[in-house]
């Protein structure tokens, strides 16, 4: 206002007219305009009904200054001269900055909005994928188990009212305790080493082998989070009298860092097609969960080498 307005009433007057056309345009855009274009996906809408915006608002702002100007309403001191068309080019653009400001604001912050929305519908996501992995793992496992004790009784072998006691505090487990996002590593070794020996009770010309590290003061793991692997080792592991079958799995801790092991035997004809094999709880199961829950706080990996499918998971613990 300094460079072409000498008068301080006239620099007051000036810019409460500015900055009200500028709110004015900016609110109408904002509030009614927009929406309206994000509900119809109308951009030629939202052009042509910003254009018509400032052309009526710079009419009725020019036709305002020249009553004040003809009937002497405020005094006006000028140290240029104005025509008509210039008054209307200068509200056509301060017109122009409210609508253009009204419509940068509102994308930037319907983007953020958009963003937070986003982030809640993937969090929601994730949660409900998780369950539904965690739910895939009881009918895997009670499968599993019931195999276990049909064998038993089958050879009448073994202790059939201890395993059926087992798998029953097995599934105690997995419906009361383990319905958290984390639980203690204790309690989840406690169920591996469980699982481990009932699912061993039917392998006979297998060698199996458990190693647990039992410094892990206290950690905490997502539950149910190993168990697919020694599940698919016993599923896949070989049965030739010709070599030796085996199971080893071990599992260490380095500070917060699991370390799980866990190796088994398998037929040479199943080396080609145990990675395509998608019975059961696959590895991609086991990834998903993975990612969602650990994201980059682990590292996986699985496949098969020399008849043998080695499965070594690093995993950084709370």
């Amino acid at each position: 206002m300094y460079f072409y307005i000498s008068n301080d009433l006239n620099r007051i007057y000036f810019s409460v007219l500015d900055v009200s056309m500028i709110m004015l345009a900016f609110y109408i855009i904002y509030l009614y305009l927009m929406p309206y274009y994000f509900k119809q996906k109308n951009i030629w809408a939202l052009v042509l009904s910003s254009i018509l915006l400032i052309i009526v608002l710079s009419g009725v702002f020019s036709w305002l200054m020249l009553i004040f100007l003809h009937h002497n309403l405020v005094p006006i001191h000028f140290d240029f001269s104005w025509n008509y068309k210039d008054l209307q080019l200068n509200r056509f653009f301060i017109a122009l900055v409210g609508v253009l400001g009204g419509c940068f604001v509102k994308l930037a912050i319907d983007r953020q909005e958009a963003g937070k929305r986003m982030d809640i519908m993937e969090k929601e996501r994730s949660v409900a994928e998780l369950k539904y992995l965690k739910a895939q793992l009881n009918p895997h496992f009670l499968f599993n188990s019931l195999n276990s004790l049909y064998s038993q009784m089958e050879i009448e072998s073994g202790n059939p009212k201890g395993t059926l006691s087992s798998i029953a505090d097995l599934m105690r487990y997995q419906l009361y305790e383990c319905n958290v996002d984390f639980i203690t590593v204790g309690k989840e070794l406690a169920y591996l080493k469980n699982y481990f020996n009932l699912q061993s009770i039917r392998k006979d010309n297998c060698k199996t082998e458990l190693i647990m590290d039992d410094k892990h003061n206290n950690l905490l793991i997502a539950p149910l989070l190993l168990i697919p692997f020694m599940e698919n080792a016993f599923k896949y592991v070989s049965d030739s009298d010709e070599k030796k079958n085996f199971i080893r799995a071990d599992i260490r801790f380095a500070g917060e860092k699991l370390i799980f092991n866990c190796v088994n035997t398998i037929d040479a004809p199943a080396i080609n097609t145990f990675p395509n094999n998608d019975k059961g709880i696959g590895l991609a199961n086991v990834r998903k969960r993975l990612d969602l829950i650990y994201k980059d706080r682990y590292l996986l990996q699985a496949g098969p080498t020399n008849e043998e499918y080695k499965v070594t998971l690093t995993l950084k613990l709370k």
